[in-house]
């Protein structure tokens, strides 16, 4: 019925199919102005073959862990190609993205059967990969890519040359141990160590986002290793973080009692930390640009900033923290 449909409307552009059941095969051809297919969650849908050279958006949502066959090998002018399919695997998707030389857009959602991959596109401008829980290795080579966004609970990447990069965005989710995991080994280095050492790459990019959900173990990196004179937090309503810092800086002890066989030299910040003094930033005269978005931001961001002053340092850093 579909593809009768379907052949009867010779113009057509644009084709979405959501919670279809029953239909087990569809196939196009002969639809020479047809852009944009959309397949989402179609239960019993086993087998997709598209002859639609001039398709230029495809988005495929498959039923989990359900056995398909898919062939896209004529698609060649496919521009966005978004996939969440749980049996995806390595060769398959190799084989595909080989079809697609004018490719700008990628998004690989929940493709839990990835393990190692490469994504070489020169025309790719932007890669979005979102909980694809196998995926260890990553190797981008996109020269031209302006937006990254990564969500999950592992940093796979082995190779990514952010220097066009405009847009990053890092969503890190706990893992079973409840922090976020940047590989599989070295599990002697701290976590917050290890996402800095990757954040090292992205010096030339524009613009940076980074959503942690970690609070506490970040916020003792940052005391501890940076030592800053400014401590800035955005946080939405339903974060943790708000509180945490409080906790941390204004109802501290005064005469801590964490470093008593420490010597002197080898305290941990709570015995450097002198005082501490809130700052309303929002109504204040700050300059900074991300303070400036915020005043212009639409959304009901909490904002918190504190002025600490160390013992025994004569200089420090700005921090901020960004946290959902």
């Amino acid at each position: 019925m579909i593809e009768n449909l379907i052949r009867a409307c010779p113009l057509l552009e644009d084709f979405r199919l959501i919670y279809a059941t029953g239909l087990k095969v569809f196939k196009v051809s002969n639809l020479p102005k047809l852009k944009r297919i959309d397949l989402h969650t179609c239960s019993e849908l086993g087998e997709v073959n598209l002859q639609a050279p001039n398709l230029e958006t495809f988005w495929y949502v498959v039923v989990k862990y359900r056995s398909y066959k898919i062939d896209l090998s004529t698609c060649n002018a496919l521009k966005s190609l978004t996939l969440e399919d749980a049996t995806l695997k390595d060769e398959s998707f190799q084989n595909h993205l080989s079809c697609f030389p004018a490719l700008e857009k990628l998004v690989l959602s929940k493709c839990n059967f990835l393990k190692n991959i490469t994504i070489s596109s020169y025309k790719l401008k932007t890669l979005i990969l979102r909980e694809c829980k196998q995926l260890e290795e990553a190797d981008i080579i996109s020269p031209n890519l302006r937006s990254f966004e990564y969500k999950g609970e592992k940093m796979p990447f082995i190779s990514l040359n952010p220097s066009s990069l405009k847009e990053a965005k890092l969503y890190f989710k706990p893992s079973g141990q409840g922090e976020p995991r940047l590989s599989n080994e070295d599990n002697h280095t701290p976590w917050f160590a290890r996402l800095q050492g990757f954040l090292d790459m992205f010096d030339y990019s524009r613009g940076l986002k980074l959503v942690v959900r970690s609070d506490k173990d970040l916020l003792d990196y940052i005391l501890r290793t940076w030592r800053p004179l400014t401590l800035s937090s955005l946080s939405t309503s339903r974060s943790r973080l708000p509180k945490l810092v409080c906790k941390k800086l204004i109802t501290r002890e005064k005469d801590p009692s964490c470093c008593t066989y420490n010597a002197s030299g080898n305290k941990c910040w709570r015995h450097l930390l002198d005082n501490v003094e809130t700052e309303n930033l929002v109504n204040g005269k700050s300059k900074s640009e991300w303070i400036a978005w915020l005043r212009s931001s639409k959304s009901k961001f909490k904002i918190n900033c504190f002025r600490l002053s160390c013992k025994h340092v004569s200089q420090g850093l700005k921090g901020r923290l960004m946290f959902d």
